[in-house]
């Protein structure tokens, strides 16, 4: 697959084609339509953000889904879905308290 990647700290984006991932227990894969890239990609690549590098940019993608992992039951093969950004929270707070 093509992904745009970081190389290293400072070093230029690049094009470029990639192992295809397969999706791990409860995980899809997606093959994505449209990917942002932000200013978010422009700390990682000046380093003000820690990450391990190559890396891969681009974040909150949209596109469909092309296979899914072991334990998946909500999802299914042709799903169009989108991605945000936010990965992972306590739970704690009055906005997923009430659902939002």
């Amino acid at each position: 697959m093509r992904a745009a990647i970081i190389p290293a700290v400072h070093g230029p984006w690049e094009v470029k084609e990639v192992p295809t991932p397969e999706p791990g227990v409860n995980q899809v894969l997606i093959k994505i339509h449209a990917s942002g890239l932000c200013y978010t990609d422009v700390h990682l690549t000046e380093g003000a953000i820690p990450a391990q590098f190559p890396l891969t940019l681009g974040h909150e993608p949209v596109g469909e889904i092309v296979a899914v992992g072991e334990g998946v039951t909500t999802r299914t093969i042709g799903d169009r879905v989108g991605v945000p950004w936010l990965q992972a929270s306590c739970s704690r707070c009055e906005w997923c308290q009430r659902g939002a």
